[in-house]
Protein backbone atom coordinates (compact mmCIF):
# COMPACT_ATOMS: atom_id res chain seq x y z
CA UNK A 1 0.00 0.00 0.00
CA UNK A 2 1.25 3.44 -0.81
CA UNK A 3 1.72 6.36 1.50
CA UNK A 4 -1.46 7.98 0.25
CA UNK A 5 -3.61 4.93 0.98
CA UNK A 6 -2.17 4.66 4.50
CA UNK A 7 -2.83 8.38 5.14
CA UNK A 8 -6.46 7.98 4.14
CA UNK A 9 -6.95 5.21 6.76
CA UNK A 10 -6.09 7.49 9.64
CA UNK A 11 -8.86 9.12 11.64
CA UNK A 12 -9.23 12.64 12.87
CA UNK A 13 -10.66 13.00 16.37
CA UNK A 14 -13.27 15.69 17.03
CA UNK A 15 -14.07 15.24 20.67
CA UNK A 16 -15.30 11.69 21.15
CA UNK A 17 -16.04 11.23 17.45
CA UNK A 18 -13.38 10.01 15.06
CA UNK A 19 -13.76 10.74 11.35
CA UNK A 20 -11.71 9.15 8.59
CA UNK A 21 -9.25 11.56 6.99
CA UNK A 22 -10.79 10.97 3.55
CA UNK A 23 -14.23 12.13 4.86
CA UNK A 24 -12.72 15.31 6.31
CA UNK A 25 -10.78 15.91 3.04
CA UNK A 26 -13.98 15.44 1.00
CA UNK A 27 -15.89 17.84 3.28
CA UNK A 28 -13.14 20.47 2.87
CA UNK A 29 -13.25 20.11 -0.94
CA UNK A 30 -17.07 20.43 -0.99
CA UNK A 31 -16.95 23.52 1.27
CA UNK A 32 -14.28 25.11 -0.91
CA UNK A 33 -16.33 24.46 -4.05
CA UNK A 34 -19.52 25.85 -2.50
CA UNK A 35 -17.92 28.89 -0.88
CA UNK A 36 -19.55 32.13 -2.09
CA UNK A 37 -22.51 30.43 -3.72
CA UNK A 38 -26.11 31.02 -2.69
CA UNK A 39 -27.84 28.35 -0.69
CA UNK A 40 -31.27 27.43 -1.97
CA UNK A 41 -32.79 28.51 -5.27
CA UNK A 42 -30.78 30.99 -7.26
CA UNK A 43 -32.61 33.79 -9.11
CA UNK A 44 -31.54 34.21 -12.68
CA UNK A 45 -32.14 37.41 -14.58
CA UNK A 46 -33.77 40.48 -13.07
CA UNK A 47 -36.05 40.80 -10.10
CA UNK A 48 -39.49 41.85 -11.30
CA UNK A 49 -42.20 43.56 -9.30
CA UNK A 50 -44.75 46.31 -9.30
CA UNK A 51 -45.47 49.49 -7.42
CA UNK A 52 -48.95 50.89 -7.17
CA UNK A 53 -49.61 54.45 -8.30
CA UNK A 54 -52.40 56.60 -6.90
CA UNK A 55 -53.88 59.28 -9.12
CA UNK A 56 -55.19 62.10 -6.98
CA UNK A 57 -57.47 64.82 -8.23
CA UNK A 58 -55.87 68.19 -8.85
CA UNK A 59 -58.85 70.31 -7.75
CA UNK A 60 -58.82 70.34 -3.95
CA UNK A 61 -60.20 72.37 -1.09
CA UNK A 62 -57.43 74.15 0.77
CA UNK A 63 -59.75 75.44 3.49
CA UNK A 64 -63.24 76.49 4.53
CA UNK A 65 -64.57 79.22 6.78
CA UNK A 66 -67.89 80.69 7.88
CA UNK A 67 -69.12 84.27 8.13
CA UNK A 68 -72.02 84.41 10.58
CA UNK A 69 -73.52 86.92 13.00
CA UNK A 70 -71.27 85.75 15.86
CA UNK A 71 -67.67 84.60 16.03
CA UNK A 72 -68.57 81.19 17.47
CA UNK A 73 -71.75 80.52 15.50
CA UNK A 74 -70.18 78.40 12.77
CA UNK A 75 -67.46 75.93 12.07
CA UNK A 76 -66.20 74.42 8.82
CA UNK A 77 -63.63 71.68 8.30
CA UNK A 78 -62.05 70.08 5.22
CA UNK A 79 -60.90 66.45 5.09
CA UNK A 80 -57.19 65.56 4.73
CA UNK A 81 -57.42 64.91 0.99
CA UNK A 82 -59.18 68.22 0.33
CA UNK A 83 -62.09 66.50 -1.41
CA UNK A 84 -64.93 67.17 1.03
CA UNK A 85 -66.03 69.55 3.77
CA UNK A 86 -68.52 69.75 6.59
CA UNK A 87 -69.96 72.95 8.00
CA UNK A 88 -72.32 73.63 10.89
CA UNK A 89 -73.77 77.09 11.20
CA UNK A 90 -76.15 78.50 13.80
CA UNK A 91 -78.83 80.46 12.00
CA UNK A 92 -82.11 82.13 12.73
CA UNK A 93 -85.09 82.19 10.41
CA UNK A 94 -84.77 85.34 8.34
CA UNK A 95 -80.95 85.51 8.54
CA UNK A 96 -79.45 86.66 5.25
CA UNK A 97 -75.87 87.02 4.20
CA UNK A 98 -74.57 83.99 6.07
CA UNK A 99 -71.65 82.78 4.00
CA UNK A 100 -69.54 79.67 3.79
CA UNK A 101 -66.28 80.30 1.96
CA UNK A 102 -64.36 77.51 0.22
CA UNK A 103 -60.74 77.99 -0.78
CA UNK A 104 -60.49 76.02 -4.06
CA UNK A 105 -57.10 75.17 -5.51
CA UNK A 106 -55.98 73.59 -8.80
CA UNK A 107 -52.58 72.06 -8.06
CA UNK A 108 -51.91 70.97 -11.66
CA UNK A 109 -50.51 72.78 -14.68
CA UNK A 110 -53.73 72.24 -16.64
CA UNK A 111 -57.19 73.76 -16.40
CA UNK A 112 -59.54 71.27 -14.75
CA UNK A 113 -63.24 70.56 -14.25
CA UNK A 114 -65.06 69.18 -11.24
CA UNK A 115 -68.49 68.69 -9.73
CA UNK A 116 -69.30 70.23 -6.35
CA UNK A 117 -72.20 68.44 -4.66
CA UNK A 118 -73.89 69.82 -1.54
CA UNK A 119 -75.81 67.68 0.92
CA UNK A 120 -78.07 69.94 2.96
CA UNK A 121 -81.07 69.54 5.21
CA UNK A 122 -84.51 70.18 3.73
CA UNK A 123 -84.79 73.58 5.42
CA UNK A 124 -81.66 75.10 3.85
CA UNK A 125 -81.26 76.97 0.56
CA UNK A 126 -77.73 77.35 -0.82
CA UNK A 127 -76.35 79.32 -3.74
CA UNK A 128 -72.72 79.16 -4.93
CA UNK A 129 -70.90 82.11 -6.52
CA UNK A 130 -67.33 82.56 -7.65
CA UNK A 131 -65.46 85.47 -6.07
CA UNK A 132 -62.95 85.73 -8.98
CA UNK A 133 -64.37 84.46 -12.29
CA UNK A 134 -60.96 84.60 -14.01
CA UNK A 135 -59.74 81.73 -11.80
CA UNK A 136 -62.86 79.68 -11.12
CA UNK A 137 -66.24 79.57 -12.85
CA UNK A 138 -69.35 77.77 -11.67
CA UNK A 139 -72.65 76.75 -13.20
CA UNK A 140 -75.51 75.01 -11.43
CA UNK A 141 -76.12 71.62 -13.05
CA UNK A 142 -78.78 70.26 -10.65
CA UNK A 143 -80.52 71.51 -7.50
CA UNK A 144 -77.60 70.37 -5.34
CA UNK A 145 -74.74 70.06 -7.87
CA UNK A 146 -72.52 72.68 -9.51
CA UNK A 147 -70.07 72.32 -12.37
CA UNK A 148 -66.72 74.02 -11.70
CA UNK A 149 -63.92 75.10 -14.03
CA UNK A 150 -60.67 75.97 -12.25
CA UNK A 151 -57.73 77.64 -14.00
CA UNK A 152 -54.38 75.83 -13.94
CA UNK A 153 -52.30 76.54 -10.82
CA UNK A 154 -54.87 78.93 -9.37
CA UNK A 155 -56.09 79.53 -5.87
CA UNK A 156 -59.62 80.98 -5.76
CA UNK A 157 -62.59 81.36 -3.49
CA UNK A 158 -66.14 80.08 -3.81
CA UNK A 159 -68.81 81.67 -1.68
CA UNK A 160 -71.86 79.68 -0.61
CA UNK A 161 -74.75 81.86 0.55
CA UNK A 162 -76.85 79.95 3.06
CA UNK A 163 -80.39 80.81 4.02
CA UNK A 164 -82.97 79.01 6.11
CA UNK A 165 -86.35 78.64 4.50
CA UNK A 166 -89.15 80.55 6.24
CA UNK A 167 -90.82 77.31 7.32
CA UNK A 168 -87.64 75.71 8.75
CA UNK A 169 -88.27 74.07 12.08
CA UNK A 170 -86.13 75.31 14.97
CA UNK A 171 -83.83 72.86 16.72
CA UNK A 172 -82.09 69.84 15.33
CA UNK A 173 -83.94 68.09 12.49
CA UNK A 174 -81.77 64.96 12.69
CA UNK A 175 -79.97 65.45 9.38
CA UNK A 176 -76.51 63.84 9.27
CA UNK A 177 -75.07 64.64 12.72
CA UNK A 178 -78.31 65.99 14.15
CA UNK A 179 -78.22 69.63 13.07
CA UNK A 180 -78.64 71.87 10.06
CA UNK A 181 -75.32 70.74 8.63
CA UNK A 182 -73.93 71.29 5.17
CA UNK A 183 -71.71 68.61 3.71
CA UNK A 184 -70.06 68.94 0.31
CA UNK A 185 -67.81 66.92 -1.94
CA UNK A 186 -65.68 67.84 -4.93
CA UNK A 187 -65.12 65.23 -7.65
CA UNK A 188 -62.85 66.03 -10.57
CA UNK A 189 -63.58 64.72 -14.05
CA UNK A 190 -61.76 65.08 -17.34
CA UNK A 191 -59.03 67.62 -17.91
Amino acid sequence: MGKMARALRYTVRLGRVGLPVWAVALAVVVMAAAAGQAIGPVLKGAVKGSASVTAEQSIVLAGASTNTHGSDDGVAVVNDEGTSFTAAIEQHVGDTGVKLRLDVQNVSNEDANAFLKLFTAAGIDAQIDSVDTTKVKEAQALDDTWLLWVKAGSHAELEITIELKDNAAPGFPGFFWGSYSIVGAIVQFGG
